[in-house]
């Protein structure tokens, strides 16, 4: 592709994120997927790095990054292993902190995660609660000065690991109207892991459900106004969309540049496969799947740093890159045969990352609704 729409800005931060996955990230991937052991001195070289807390204000520690190279480096990070990338992510709720937070909350939260103190994670999902964010029954109630939060919080990245959890509780009427974005520090009096949840993928990024026991915070730990939490946060599902979308275009272009790999090496009836008419088409096919992706992310990426608020593109985005991320890697799959479908080639595992990516931050078929209800002004 030609990077006629990139800055060399851009250009520099696309550079630096493949080099560091492919000199830091692709020796240890396996290992870490295998072992589901969080790979801690991958993180600590990305936070010397300056590679953690991209999207961090620059004046709190981090690099300032917009919405097309946050994308450019994610997707650099999930073309070499997209587990990897989910585990090195430790800035979970910092976009809403940095927006709505008190001065008090950035220095300490954004700073913290910026140099690699402190580990991030976003508290919403529930057992009984996934796409339907607005029937959370996690509650924070009020009681002298304080917050005292019951309730329990499921697929947690980072649940295990994290230094505080920004947790929506319901702390009014019922709906999205109830609802407030609070921060409970881990080490706090009634907040345990319940359990840890082992996973299909993603395996080097500690996922878990959260319990909260009577947890008391106080009321300085709500990050903006009480019972406007779901709205705070429905502020970045444009840009949390298009990074997820960028990840699983990594995915997708991984497993394209694999296979390409693959079919000039491995030989059968006495000539390498790619000069088979079938892997030729199959390849052109997964191509245009992956640039397709590309502008579809890429655009909508551009259209948020421009001041856009860009709902539709930003669903299609999301929908269409984790729905050719399956296909892409299948395909690659198929074109490894039987080695494609054992652990020692990558495509094996990136094809377990992609099927997250139809789930988290709003299902595929949460996309379609989105999509469709902006086409018909629903």
């Amino acid at each position: 592709m030609v990077d006629f729409s990139l800055t060399e800005a851009q250009r520099a931060v696309r550079r630096t994120a493949r080099e560091f996955a492919e000199t830091e990230i692709a020796p240890v991937a396996r290992e870490h997927e295998e072992s589901g052991e969080w790979p801690r001195e991958v993180w600590e070289k990305a936070v010397d790095a300056g590679l953690i807390g991209g999207s961090i204000p620059e004046e709190y520690g981090g690099a300032g990054m917009g919405s097309l190279e946050g994308a450019l480096f994610a997707e650099e990070f999930a073309r070499v292993d997209a587990g990897m990338l989910a585990a090195l992510g430790t800035e979970f709720g910092t976009r809403m902190i940095a927006e709505y937070g008190s001065e008090d909350q950035k220095e300490r939260l954004l700073r913290g995660v910026a140099t690699g103190e402190l580990i991030g994670a976003l508290g919403n999902t529930e057992p009984g609660h996934g796409s339907d964010a607005a029937s959370i029954e996690t509650t924070a109630r009020k009681e002298d000065g304080e917050y005292v939060i019951d309730g329990t919080k499921t697929f947690i990245t980072h649940g295990t690991i994290a230094d505080y959890v920004l947790t929506t509780c319901r702390t009014g009427e019922e709906g999205h109207g109830g609802i407030s974005a609070i921060v409970v520090e881990t080490d706090r009096e009634g907040f345990s892991v319940e359990s840890e949840i082992h996973k299909m993928g993603w395996n080097a990024s500690e996922t878990a459900q959260l319990r909260y026991d009577g947890v008391r915070v106080p009321e300085s730990n709500l990050v903006g106004y009480e019972d406007a939490g779901f709205y705070q946060l429905m502020e970045f599902f444009e840009q949390e969309r298009v990074g997820i979308a960028a990840q699983a275009l990594g995915i997708a272009q991984g497993c394209l540049e694999e296979a390409i790999d693959y079919a000039g090496e491995r030989e059968q009836f006495d000539r390498p496969i790619q000069q088979f008419q079938a892997i030729q088409h199959k390849l052109a096919d997964m191509a245009v799947k992956v640039e397709n992706a590309r502008r579809l992310t890429y655009d909508a990426a551009a259209r948020i740093d421009d001041g856009e608020k860009p709902t539709k593109l930003a669903s299609m985005a999301k929908l269409y890159a984790s729905e050719i991320a399956e296909e892409v890697a299948s395909d690659a799959i198929q074109i490894h045969g039987g080695n494609g479908y054992t652990r020692e080639y990558p495509v094996e595992r990136q094809y377990r990352h992609a099927k997250i990516y139809q789930i988290g931050e709003g299902t595929s078929e949460i996309q379609r609704n989105i999509i469709a209800g902006e086409l018909l002004d629903l």
